[in-house]
């Protein structure tokens, strides 16, 4: 996919060296590049309703004619899922802390040229469309602006299970409220959306072609007066993300052979950088899916990201440039809190051989494994250069957003050595964990 000129300008000056504070640089991550769909008109804006909860599982069989499992997924959990065998490994987690603070990011509105509300832009939209933007304001300290429904993409990687928590009525516990398996086939309140079709059938494989896939709840966004809230015509991305503390898990695989991947439209060699990113929900109601540069809740400086929210909690970086390396992954915040947060990368120079088998996180500008999983404070410190190396073969992969504990925890972890503070939730993933489990997983500094 086309990155943005712009972004690379701004990893050039970001980045020092080939290896270390990378700023998040990264393909799909930027703020230009090309959407699948094109422009889209607008239907007038949507409420700011929120919701999470259960929706029907299904009845059908799983991937390739087999069983169902005899978990029901979301509420009734979804059982353990027998891994591919591989080096086991240590684990890692990277921990971002005090994230939250009031602020505002530019919000796209339905309103028509000339109209006072337009007070950030009164212009046009990446295909010469009517944009028209408001500073939108929040006073919360609790994660904002990743307290805001959040939508998940995924693209080069093969999934197995997926799960979504978030805390119930009960204050002791959160319940699954999202569910997908391979063995069934079928998300439970969840959809996933690829180009025009949207479906919660999922065969699991997205390292066949490099889309971009979208994971939303199987509820309606819905839309309100037409003046608060941009609204696309765009049915596939109209559901509802997760709002306010949520914690996503999912077993899956980022080995396949790059020269597999064709492109989306099937026009031959594709992009095979593994991307996982969870995003502000309203980014993606662009009317260009995110990638309406010049009209989205992205940047409100017209520079780095510090906008609306937007965490790119797994990222290959292939750009055929000095900053790439296939070989590690990348983890970086954006926000409007401090612009990148973390998002360090491995250039050309590192080797994954340099690093013995059980490892996983490791840092970049010193160009060593970490022997307890690092911290990065939004605003503060941070513990060297954090990044993973691309893991072989099965992993759980995990991210964590806590609004008590202002926290972000970004896990990768080894089907064969799960950590006891994630025992309650691995391998079984049971359809409610103790709120003492997620204080655990918060905690969790991996490697231990």
């Amino acid at each position: 996919m086309k990155r943005s000129s712009f972004f690379v300008q701004v990893a050039l000056v970001l980045l020092a060296c080939a290896c270390g504070d990378g700023g998040d640089v990264g393909g799909e991550g930027g703020r230009g590049g090309q959407t699948s769909g094109g422009p889209s008109t607008s239907e007038g804006p949507s409420s700011s309703a929120t919701g999470a909860g259960e929706g029907p599982s299904s009845s059908a069989t799983g991937a390739g004619g087999g069983p169902s499992s005899s978990a029901t997924g979301a509420g009734g959990g979804l059982g353990p899922h027998v891994p591919e065998p591989s080096t086991p490994t240590r684990g890692g987690t990277m921990t971002f802390t005090n994230i939250g603070a009031p602020g505002w990011w530019p919000r796209r509105i339905d309103r028509e040229p000339g109209d006072p509300a337009c007070d950030y832009k009164d212009g046009d939209d990446t295909w010469g469309g009517h944009c028209c933007m408001t500073e939108h304001h929040t006073t919360s300290d609790r994660l904002a602006p990743f307290d805001e429904e959040m939508t998940l993409i995924m693209k080069a990687i093969r999934v197995k299970q997926l799960a979504v928590y978030q805390p119930g009525g009960d204050p002791a516990a959160w319940q699954m409220v999202s569910s997908w398996d391979e063995r069934r086939g079928v998300g439970s309140n969840l959809l996933v959306t690829e180009g025009q079709n949207t479906s919660a059938d999922f065969t699991g494989d997205l390292t066949k072609k490099d889309c971009v896939t979208y994971f939303m709840q199987d509820r309606p966004f819905p839309c309100g007066d037409g003046e608060d809230y941009f609204c696309p015509d765009d049915p596939g991305i109209m559901h509802l993300g997760w709002a306010g503390s949520k914690l996503v898990v999912f077993l899956a695989s980022m080995t396949f052979d790059d020269a597999d991947v064709e492109k989306c439209d099937g026009g031959g060699q594709g992009h095979p950088g593994p991307w996982v990113a969870f995003v502000a929900s309203e980014l993606i109601r662009d009317g260009g899916r995110k990638w309406n540069g010049l009209c989205n809740c992205y940047s409100k400086t017209g520079t780095v990201g510090d906008g609306c929210g937007e965490i790119n909690v797994f990222e290959v970086v292939m750009d055929n440039n000095e900053y790439s390396n296939r070989e590690f992954m990348s983890t970086g915040v954006r926000s409007y809190q401090e612009g990148h947060v973390g998002g360090s990368v491995c250039g050309a120079g590192s080797d994954r051989d340099a690093f013995a088998e059980d490892v996983e996180v490791v840092d970049a500008c010193a160009q060593k494994a970490y022997e307890k999983g690092p911290v990065i404070e939004a605003g503060g410190r941070s513990d060297g250069c954090p990044t993973w190396r691309r893991p072989s073969g099965d992993r759980y992969f995990m991210i964590l957003l806590d609004e008590s504990r202002r926290a972000i925890q970004v896990a990768v972890i080894h089907p064969e050595r799960i950590p006891s503070a994630a025992a309650e939730m691995l391998p079984d993933l049971p359809g409610r964990l103790s709120r003492a489990s997620i204080d655990a997983m918060v905690s969790m500094r991996l490697p231990e």
